[in-house]
């Protein structure tokens, strides 16, 4: 029984790492911190319980099958804000930079939909790529389901996003579904495609700023009932989530049904 816990220390010990310690040094050198330092921030001390650490990606083709990560780029799970229940998940650009696969979906989804029937908040911190390339329509289709829990949540829950980093294509449409985003000054874009594809297609130059910035000059935005906060410094859109109202809950409360639970891995539970 003991190797059998060891076992499960070391490999909790790897998944924490991600996708090692040389991309944490380098996501610490851009000044942004890791999907764990992250959430840990957000969180009240010792209240985060993690759902499926040890989940990888299902792909074979590309060589993908010589490179898997547990957890595969985001950590879900909940805690509690200030002693309120929330679900979080925090995607981790050491893996794979953050990109979406249908194994990583699958995880997004569970969160959404234990939040749903638990009728509690979500928080989404975005740090990504967008759809992971290598699973083509798989990821698309994940991307699917994600936004299909956003609609299904929209003023029964409360959603809330916080762009950490640049953020294209799925994780710019999801967050763009939810209550409140808040931004990272001279960090975090969200565009549908960056610079480079823009210039390919167009033939125009143009920077991150230019396709991805949230608010120019102004240093917060409400339109519709979403709040658009973009505030200097990793940490500080995370001071500004623990400042909503303790009380705030979207106007609609209607009768919703949550399907089973997905698991990732395909099934249900």
């Amino acid at each position: 029984m003991r190797d059998v816990i060891e076992e499960l220390e070391r490999k909790r010990e790897a998944a924490y790492l991600g996708g090692g310690q040389t991309r944490i040094e380098a996501q610490h050198r851009r000044g942004k911190l890791t999907a764990r330092e992250r959430i840990e921030l957000l969180l009240d001390e010792g209240s985060f319980e993690e759902f499926d650490t040890f989940v990888t990606h299902r792909a074979s083709a590309f060589g993908m099958d010589r490179t898997r990560i547990p957890g595969d780029g985001v950590v879900t799970g909940w805690g509690t804000v200030n002693g309120r229940k929330v679900f979080v998940f925090a995607k981790d650009f050491t893996v794979f930079g953050g990109s979406l696969s249908e194994a990583h979906a699958e995880k997004v989804r569970k969160v959404q939909q234990l939040a749903l029937r638990t009728r509690c908040p979500i928080v989404g911190l975005y740090d990504s790529g967008g759809a992971r390339i290598q699973e083509g329509v798989a990821s698309l289709a994940g991307y699917a389901e994600i936004f299909k829990q956003n609609v299904i949540a929209s003023g029964v829950i409360p959603q809330i996003s916080l762009i950490m980093g640049p953020c294209a294509g799925g994780d710019v449409y999801s967050p763009a579904l939810t209550d409140f985003i808040f931004m990272v000054r001279d960090t975090s874009y969200m565009y549908v495609t960056g610079p480079d594809v823009v210039r390919t297609v167009t033939n125009e130059v143009v920077t991150h700023e230019d396709v991805g910035r949230g608010l120019g000059p102004y240093d917060a935005i409400l339109h519709l009932g979403r709040g658009l906060g973009r505030r200097r410094g990793g940490a500080e859109p995370i001071a500004a989530l623990h400042r909503l109202p303790a009380r705030e809950q979207p106007r609609r409360r209607a009768r919703v049904a949550v399907a089973g639970l997905a698991r990732p891995g395909g099934g249900e539970p």
